[in-house]
């Protein structure tokens, strides 16, 4: 019996070579079909429309717009947060139409795959390994792999970790080093502050994982290098179209984001990929704790908080993850991590790649970009939900509200804000008549779970014209 197992033992040591280059190939594979899965599945959403549709606004004026143009009430003031996104955008879009929106997504993909590559890199010297976790972060970030701002805010968070883990690393710096620092620092500020401002918060919450220090390994203390980063930081956000305001936009927004049910907003159910990245980060972290660093710690504690109050900080915990995993020392345990996120990203992989390939030649975006050509006339007063407005202005239509509560609270928009009233409408708060005459509504468009698509299927003076699994036209009779 032990000459048997001796025997198995050795002729898998004598395909070493082999069985790591498969793995490599089934590895490569799957990475590759994940991508292109989530890539054509997301691609593009309802925010995608609104970043072309803005971006194709600020080409063709040379400005950011100062007011909502595409909303039927006039002159409500806005801010564009993401306008350098809104650029990318156009710019592919009017290369190559929604074709080139799939290919920026597939380089925004690879971006964050190649930060997350070079994170584990830090950490480990197998690339094989470090090729794994990044993989497995990025099959866990797939809600992300879209042209919205959020993959290239997540890299840029990695990358930042990475500039920082390099700086600190050393106790002694150099004028020369703490100068280029502190412009990595700002180059990374200045990126996000014009990507989007909103998501700035990310980087200063990074950087003050490092800012509290042990000082002989006992003494408390803060670290001015650090603190310093954070105020270089600060400064750098003001370098974007505007000014002070982009900077402030988040502590002028930040209460109007909630006011509606927004899933990315909410927190993750007890059986989600979610709390099972917390409970790991917590088992990784607990069995290492006294060779932990003091910035991991506070970096694992608050992305396992985040995380678990907001579903949307998912990708937070992907960075202390990536950290703990390489620093695992048990030989048996280290085996059994690399097989079960491997075996999970290659079984995902091979599974997805049929519905990749669905999503690329059966389901294309056509499908919503159809809604649209079934509202006519000349004197169109449209009315839309909170996800379909950005689709409609983006084919042509003035719309009544879209998906962007944060510039249409008073923060923003001031006196003119229009979450209240949107809020009352989705809730069924109103009269929708006196609502519907307020405003001149001919041409509707809702959701089919919106309390507007009940009260319009109830009425004999509306007439339904199109229907399709999410989204119902309505006109006049």
């Amino acid at each position: 019996m032990g000459g048997s197992k001796n025997g198995f033992k050795n002729a898998l040591s004598g395909h070493a070579d082999l069985i790591r280059l498969l793995a490599v190939i089934f590895m490569t594979v799957s990475i590759i079909s994940l991508t292109c899965f989530y890539v054509f599945k997301h691609n593009p959403d309802y925010d995608c429309y609104f970043l072309i549709e803005t971006g194709r606004y600020i080409a063709a004026n040379h400005r950011l717009p100062d007011t909502a143009y595409w909303l039927i009430t006039e002159d409500v003031p806005t801010i564009i947060q993401q306008w350098l996104c809104c650029i990318v955008n156009y710019a592919f879009y009017s290369v190559s139409g929604f074709l080139g929106i799939k290919f920026l997504a597939l380089l925004m993909a690879c971006g964050l795959y190649g930060a997350f590559y070079l994170l584990a890199r830090e950490f480990t010297k197998q690339k094989s390994f470090a090729m794994g976790i990044a993989a497995v972060c990025l099959f866990l970030c797939n809600t992300f792999l879209t042209t919205r701002p959020y993959s290239l805010t997540i890299a840029l968070s990695v990358i930042l970790i990475i500039v920082l883990k390099r700086f600190f690393k050393e106790t002694v710096h150099t004028t020369k080093d703490t100068v280029l620092f502190y412009l990595k620092v700002a180059g990374i500020f200045i990126f996000q502050a014009n990507w989007q401002i909103s998501n700035i918060v990310f980087p200063m919450l990074w950087i003050c994982c490092f800012i509290p220090v042990l000082r002989d390994g006992k003494k408390p203390a803060l670290d001015l290098y650090a603190i310093g980063a954070l105020l270089t930081g600060a400064v750098s956000t003001l370098i974007n179209p505007n000014g002070i305001y982009g900077t402030l936009y988040l502590v002028k927004t930040l209460k109007d984001v909630g006011i509606f049910p927004i899933a990315e907003m909410n927190s993750p159910s007890m059986k989600s990929w979610s709390m099972a990245c917390a409970a790991a980060i917590l088992i990784l972290a607990a069995t290492r704790y006294k060779k932990l660093p003091l910035w991991l710690i506070f970096a694992s504690a608050g992305s396992v908080l985040a995380a678990c109050c907001y579903w949307r900080c998912l990708w937070m915990m992907m960075i202390p993850m990536t950290v703990l995993v390489t620093m695992v020392d048990n030989k048996h345990v280290l085996t059994a991590l690399k097989v079960i996120g491997a075996g999970t990203v290659i079984i995902f992989g091979f599974i997805k790649i049929p519905d990749a390939m669905v999503y690329y030649f059966v389901y294309p975006e056509e499908i919503k970009r159809d809604a649209a050509s079934y509202i006519t006339g000349d004197d169109v007063v449209l009315y839309t939900d909170f996800n379909s407005g950005s689709y409609f202005t983006f084919s042509g239509f003035k719309v009544y509200y879209d998906a962007r509560p944060d510039i249409y609270g008073p923060g923003i928009a001031g006196d003119k804000e229009l979450n209240t009233e949107m809020a009352q409408v989705m809730a069924g708060d109103v009269d929708y008549e006196e609502f519907i005459d307020k405003y001149g509504f001919n041409w509707f468009a809702v959701n089919r779970v919106d309390m507007m698509d009940t009260y319009l299927q109830s009425s004999d003076k509306y007439e339904m014209v199109y229907d399709d699994e999410a989204l119902r036209i309505y006109k006049t009779a």
